[in-house]
């Protein structure tokens, strides 16, 4: 499929079809997304990157997610980040939480730093967990090729103002190269105490390790290179008499090992962070939103020696509804003190306009992206540490519409422009050893397009498009692994409510894999389909039966992702939910 033809789908759809268009999940904002336990259970799909991957400007992996081309998204569990405090550009722990136990998950594309803070400018993703409010849970497992397997479980019970959920988890696969093999262990526990005076109180923890083998490249194979990482979560919540506390603390340590190139080191990251928020209503003048965050982190390694930073921030901002045209203006600052770097303001401005079934939105916001323990303090073979290191600063600006003409017509749109300056790049010297600096400006820029069409009562179609232009201002060169174009259509079929296929397309436009532009891998287009059965015959008071599952690259095409790593060839898993 080319480019142009990508580009004709998305106009066609557009233009013919809105009559009969439809939303597949809910839309508040024409700038944020709210995804509900229902909608992803219509999804039929087992992984939240599934999930986010259904949404226009978003693009996401098993450990990784970017919102219009920055990968500098914050990730949020019950109000604590789950991004990898040991990774060089902050991947995240979606193993974490289980799909099945998840309430909700709101996208904010391209901001959201005024409230949750640094390391956002992409945008923020807020997961919430499942409320206790009855006994209910499920069980979960399945198989596959490569010797995949999984099994799961959640239990939520409550006990007048107690309540108490349970969640485990593991899964395994030998993978689809040599020492490609994976193996992940979850488990996690949630308390609630929530008496009639008002009081709000949640204490969760969640815990995570991952064992796997590195494949490499194909031109570059490490057989016996292996990652085990560990991470616990911890969190406290409190809301009381119009103030909510959020406190929590992540322990995470990763190490690496590889025989061939005496390779056996490891990191430890610690990190606590204290939120408190609350708001005051003015009448007229809107309502004032205000806070408090204070952020401390410790890391350790094999190569280098105990440090540690923190850092302070207070946050406002204001919002003002004129009922009369319809508008709503906010406006916000966020300032920030930190033990490693300077002071900062970051301002942030929203103004929208929502009539009958129309909105529109203009967005700017500043954010911080602050560099790495790896990035500044670790040595390699291939580079130095630079504890000079210095924030990253994103400028980013967003026009959005959506419109919801009928119960059956919704379309939405989104012009994006992300500036990104002082940006962290890795700079290779001539002796072959390299070290990360600021360097240079970046731009992201371009649009997103939501449609969903509603052909007949059983069949239905929902589609996202995203342009993207990636660009090193300082050479005029292309960025690496940031497609210019990029579909996905959801084709689903329903003819019963206990039974639902979709037939899934991904395209996705040529792709650099070297910041010098001189290698690239091509476009691609790869169809998956999975479906869902869920018996009323075996349905009954004790709870519901889902038999579901999934094939991944139909014609099990060879080809690399953005990033030169060698992608799956087909795969396939079936299994069972059962639901109490």
């Amino acid at each position: 499929m080319s480019c142009r033809v990508a580009c004709a789908l998305a106009v066609f759809w557009m233009v013919f079809f809105p009559w009969i268009c439809m939303p597949a999940f809910a839309v508040e904002h024409t700038d944020s997304i709210i995804i509900t336990a229902d909608d992803i259970k219509k999804m039929n799909v087992r992984k939240i990157a599934d999930v986010l991957n259904q949404l226009p400007g978003l693009k996401a992996g098993d450990s990784s997610v970017s919102i219009q081309g920055s990968y500098k998204v914050k990730v949020l569990l019950d109000g604590r980040p789950i991004n990898d405090p040991t990774s060089s550009h902050g991947s995240v722990k979606f193993d974490l939480v289980s799909i099945d136990n998840i309430e909700k998950i709101e996208i904010y594309k391209g901001k959201g730093a005024l409230k949750y803070g640094d390391d956002a400018s992409g945008g923020v993703v807020l997961i919430t967990t499942r409320k206790i409010d009855k006994f209910q849970g499920n069980i979960k497992f399945y198989w596959g090729n490569y010797e995949t397997s999984s099994y799961s479980a959640n239990c939520r019970a409550r006990k007048q103002a107690f309540g108490i959920g349970l969640s485990a988890g593991y899964d395994y696969s030998d993978g689809y190269q040599v020492n490609g093999d994976r193996k992940k262990r979850r488990a996690g526990c949630k308390l609630e105490y929530m008496p009639e005076n008002g009081l709000k109180m949640a204490v969760s923890a969640d815990c995570l390790k991952d064992e796997r083998g590195l494949s490499g490249r194909s031109e570059y194979s490490t057989p016996h290179s292996r990652k085990e990482s560990e991470m616990a979560s911890y969190a406290l919540t409190v809301k009381v008499k119009g103030v909510d506390i959020e406190t929590f603390y992540n322990d995470a340590e990763t190490k690496n090992m590889d025989s061939d190139r005496g390779v056996d080191n490891s990191i430890t990251v610690k990190k606590i962070g204290e939120d408190i928020t609350s708001s005051i209503e003015f009448g007229r003048w809107g309502t004032v939103n205000y806070g408090a965050a204070f952020r401390w982190g410790e890391a350790e390694s094999s190569r280098f020696d105990l440090k540690n930073e923190h850092s302070f921030s207070l946050f406002a901002t204001n919002a003002v509804s004129f009922e009369t045209l319809s508008l709503r203006l906010a406006f916000g600052l966020r300032g920030s003190s930190y033990s490693e770097f300077d002071t900062t303001v970051n301002p942030e401005a929203r103004i929208s306009y929502k009539k009958d079934k129309w909105s529109l939105s203009f967005n700017y916001n500043r954010t911080n992206n602050i560099p790495s323990f790896y990035q500044r303090y670790d040595k390699t073979g291939t580079k130095e540490p630079n504890p000079d290191l210095d924030m990253e600063k994103s400028d980013n600006f967003s026009l959005s519409l959506f419109t919801e003409v009928s119960g059956r017509l919704s379309g939405g749109v989104s012009l994006f422009y992300n500036r990104i300056s002082d940006r962290i790049t890795y700079v290779l010297g001539d002796n072959g050893i390299g070290r990360y600096e600021n360097f240079g400006k970046v731009t992201y820029k371009g649009c997103d397009i939501l449609i969903n069409l509603k052909i007949l009562n059983t069949l239905s179609l929902k589609t996202t498009y995203t342009y993207l232009k990636a660009i090193n201002e300082d050479t005029g060169l292309w960025m690496t692994a940031k497609p210019r174009h990029r579909v996905y259509a959801d084709l689903s079929f329903c003819p019963a409510e206990c039974f639902s296929v979709i037939f899934n397309l991904k395209y996705e436009y040529r792709q650099y894999t070297r910041s010098d532009n001189k290698a690239s891998v091509p476009k691609r287009t790869i169809g998956n389909i999975r479906f869902e059965y869920s018996p009323d015959y075996i349905a009954g008071r004790f709870g519901r039966v889902e038999l579901f599952g999934e094939v991944k690259n139909l014609r099990d095409k060879n080809y690399l992702y953005g990033d030169g790593w060698l992608a799956p060839p087909r795969t396939w898993i079936c299994g069972l939910n059962y639901r109490f």
